[in-house]
């Protein structure tokens, strides 16, 4: 069982901790269903994925099982993951999916620095996995994709990208940047609630102003709609 991505990576930048995915190497529906099964609240899965995203119900959860910390300290809800790998069969495309190891879990992720996984198991607890370089890129302050097809898989990732340098005040790395150039008209294939989700994260943001013209420096805008 690892705790993962955007967890992992605030936690080492020492900002706020928002994020609680749990991907665990076999059945996590299963997990998640003997978890509510135990300590109560709801549970909402879907099985094409892997996944269940289990509500916690602080007023109702046992208070006679000794967990060392109280269960207010809980967050509402824990999104519980089975380890896999993803194939996409056109651009923007749902994914095929199939079971795998948190290796190659991790890599179908967007950036280097969201594939930092921490092990919660056992006598592993704590252990850092870092696979593919998201450390080092992390320390250095760089946004890098992991392989050549990540924008043609998932064109969102155009958005994210720069969202993620601004934030964090980090630099897109060279061939990241020659990446997102020859994918950027692939946006246009991108729905409007997805497109609309990425856009209001964006605008979420401390300061979303040099996020929105970086994007059009990038000339991703007037790929979403002409008059921007």
């Amino acid at each position: 069982i690892y705790i993962v991505g955007g967890f992992v990576r605030d936690l080492l930048l020492e900002r706020p901790v928002l994020d609680f995915d749990i991907v665990v190497e076999g059945d996590a529906i299963a997990l998640a269903t003997s978890l509510q099964k135990k300590f109560g609240g709801k549970l909402n899965s879907h099985k094409r994925f892997g996944t269940a995203k289990w509500q916690i119900d602080h007023l109702t959860f046992p208070t006679s099982v000794d967990l060392g910390f109280s269960p207010v300290d809980l967050p509402d809800s824990l999104d519980l993951i089975s380890a896999r790998t993803e194939f996409y069969e056109f651009p923007s495309a749902l994914p095929q999916v199939e079971p795998s190891s948190i290796k190659f879990d991790l890599h179908r992720r967007d950036f280097s620095i969201n594939t930092l996984a921490l092990r919660l198991d056992g006598r592993h607890f704590g252990d850092l996995y870092d696979f593919w370089g998201g450390l080092e890129d992390l320390n250095s302050g760089v946004i890098r994709v992991l392989h050549s097809l990540s924008f043609i898989d998932d064109p969102t990732r155009l958005l994210r990208a720069v969202r993620f340098e601004q934030r964090f005040s980090f630099h897109i790395e060279k061939r990241t940047q020659q990446l997102m150039e020859e994918a950027h008209d692939l946006i246009k294939h991108v729905s409007g609630d997805r497109l609309r989700h990425e856009i209001n994260l964006l605008l979420l943001e401390k300061d979303p102003r040099p996020g929105l013209l970086r994007l059009n420096e990038y000339d991703l805008l007037s790929q979403i709609h002409p008059s921007l």
